[in-house]
């Protein structure tokens, strides 16, 4: 999982531990490591690390943004497999450009950054995916593809995240 260079990234910089996630999130800790030890986030860079039992583990602001709506899918009773598609389409979802137009920006990017901002996340039928940032709506796409749903679609099952709810919590501390 995760956006290019988030470790590097000024704006991401800030390091956290899972205790800190935690408490600005308002979810259990063992909820927060779950998501790691099990692999939620297949390419997140602190997954596992077997070598670092009894250590702290830390992540970016970001990461631990990305770590949180996993985490608040799998409270919500969301299955594991679901919250893998869901997070592997607000990670790898591109939504525009930077302004150095080299690089895309990702939804879980766009949803952190755009603070002040309504963003919301929502998986349909346990697949499909859609994602709202301000003005700005995705429609229904499928997962991996990214390809849009016919217009017609209805949805029998939604499953919404306010991620600017959850992005003012990590902000809310400084």
């Amino acid at each position: 999982m995760i956006v290019p260079n988030l470790g590097n990234s000024e704006e991401h910089g800030r390091q956290m531990d899972l205790q800190t996630v935690a408490r600005l999130t308002r979810l259990p800790v063992r909820k927060i490591r779950y998501v790691l030890d099990h692999r939620l986030l297949p390419r997140l860079r602190v997954a596992g690390q077997p070598d670092l039992v009894g250590r702290a583990r830390i992540l970016t602001d970001l990461e631990g943004f990305a770590v949180a709506c996993a985490a608040i899918l799998l409270e919500s009773g969301v299955r594991k497999e679901a919250v893998v598609e869901f997070m592997a389409g607000l990670s790898d979802f591109p939504v525009g450009k930077r302004r150095d137009d080299k690089h895309p920006v990702y939804a879980v990017q766009k949803a952190f950054e755009a603070r002040g901002t309504p963003a919301e996340a929502m998986l349909a039928d346990w697949t499909n995916l859609r994602f709202k940032f301000g003005h700005q709506d995705t429609g229904w796409v499928q997962p991996r593809t990214y390809a849009p749903l016919a217009d017609m679609y209805q949805p029998r099952v939604v499953i919404s995240i306010d991620l600017a709810s959850l992005r003012d919590a990590f902000f809310a501390d400084r």
